[in-house]
């Protein structure tokens, strides 16, 4: 496979439907350290992202995620973003699919409860997210197709987007470990800020976060 061969652009109906068992280990694989800390290791994750994946203007919604696929149409890596102040509004929207997952029985309420209290505490390794940036939630290929373009292709597409729409700014977050720092370095972001929570890194491992931007 290579970057010629593939495609980029929102998923189609049929392939959000057959995308969404992929999704939440793309999302996972951004940040496991983090993701295993508030969602834990029982599925939750999976079904919290499953059921954002088709609920517009949620968290982990399709509608604000850009796929590369292959030429035979499987799902090579994902981008998912969105305008600044909607992190937020979207966080909340995710929120508000919890009592239809506690009446299915897909969730329970102690769990919600635990997630809500180990993310409020993970959020302040989290710069605020101004208003007036494009905000890359997760960029995220699978093992197998990294090296190959995928990732620096799905990240100059989102900045091609986010500067044609007029903001100032791409920004991310990433975990000071992740090997994806040198790959947004090399393609023109820089560390904007370095943030540590002593608890989290002492009790579960956690490095420091880093909010990473480039200009547009």
């Amino acid at each position: 496979m290579s970057a010629d061969t593939m495609q980029l652009g929102a998923p189609d109906a049929l392939q959000i439907g057959r995308f969404a068992p992929l999704i939440p280990g793309l999302i996972r694989a951004t940040g496991p350290v983090s993701y295993d800390y508030q969602f834990g290791t029982d599925d939750l994750l999976e079904r919290l992202v499953t059921a954002s994946w088709t609920a517009p203007d949620t968290l982990f919604c399709a509608a604000c995620t850009t796929a590369a696929v292959g030429a035979e149409g499987e799902l090579l890596g994902i981008e998912l973003g969105f305008e600044g102040p909607k992190f937020y509004a979207f966080k909340t929207n995710l929120a508000a699919l919890a009592p239809g997952l506690i009446e299915r029985g897909a969730v329970t309420h102690d769990q919600l409860v635990g997630l809500t209290q180990r993310a409020a505490k993970a959020s302040y390794l989290n710069a605020h997210v101004p208003e007036d940036v494009y905000y890359l939630h997760a960029l995220s290929t699978f093992p197998q197709h990294r090296g190959k373009g995928v990732g620096k292709a799905l990240l100059a597409a989102a900045i091609t987007r986010a500067k044609k729409a007029g903001y100032r700014e791409l920004q991310l977050d990433v975990l000071a470990d992740n090997p994806a720092v040198g790959f947004y370095q090399a393609n023109g972001l820089s560390i904007l800020a370095e943030i540590r929570s002593p608890e989290l890194t002492r009790d579960h491992g956690f490095p420091a976060e880093y909010r990473m931007a480039v200009t547009l």
